[in-house]
């Protein structure tokens, strides 16, 4: 099984094809891609599989999309990604998706006090903020083009959505790998980006 074999060494890159579907099918079903993407520890790099694609076309990469939300764990897959921009001498872009919390939505007190447009604007500075921090941590690192972009939405909604906007990107990502019911449920921002975006994935597994 290629879960049991990946064990043998969690650095091995691991290289799949998925067929991105989604529905019915998907809840009920799953695919080997997902499984591997919940139970394998290695890094992925998961390709979204095409009828289309020309066996002779050579894969470009202009840029790699870094997702981030502030968090530690988010910011684990900055080392790798580095390592491939200086290898590759491609940019990086540094992204993280901002909104105003659904409590704030939800709550009743003081609900027609609150300055909706204040506090988006607030949320976006801090946003904003943060992605600049990075930006100039990574070119203090020796990175020459890194740049940065934040979106209000749904974090997985854009992703995806500045990865069809743009072309020749590698979207890096890190995920927390959990399982159960609840990530059937739920799902996660990773696996919502590795079915529904057309720009193949790089996964790497918090430890």
């Amino acid at each position: 099984m290629l879960t049991e074999k990946a064990v043998a060494d969690k650095n091995a890159l691991i290289a799949m094809a998925t067929h991105g579907r989604s529905g019915l099918n998907r809840w009920m079903l799953g695919s080997v891609a997902e499984k591997v993407l919940r139970g394998c520890e290695n890094p992925l790099l998961m390709v979204r599989a095409s009828e289309e694609v020309d066996a002779e076309e050579k894969v470009r990469l202009k840029s790699v999309i870094v997702p981030l939300d502030g968090s530690e764990l988010a910011e684990r897959v900055i080392p790798s990604v580095v390592a491939l921009a200086k290898a590759m001498n491609i940019e990086v872009v540094l992204f993280r998706a901002y909104s105003i919390p659904y409590s704030v939505y939800s709550g009743t007190e003081g609900y027609s006090a609150i300055n909706f447009e204040e506090l988006i604007a607030a949320v976006k500075d801090e946003a904003v903020g943060y992605l600049e921090k990075k930006t100039a941590e990574l070119k203090k690192d020796g990175l020459a083009k890194v740049s940065y972009v934040a979106k209000e939405g749904l974090s997985a909604d854009e992703v995806i959505a500045l990865g069809r906007a743009t072309q020749d990107n590698l979207i890096a990502m890190c995920s927390h790998g959990r399982s159960g019911v609840k990530r059937w449920v739920l799902g996660s921002v990773t696996e919502t980006v590795v079915r529904h975006s057309g720009d193949p994935v790089l996964v790497v597994r918090a430890r």
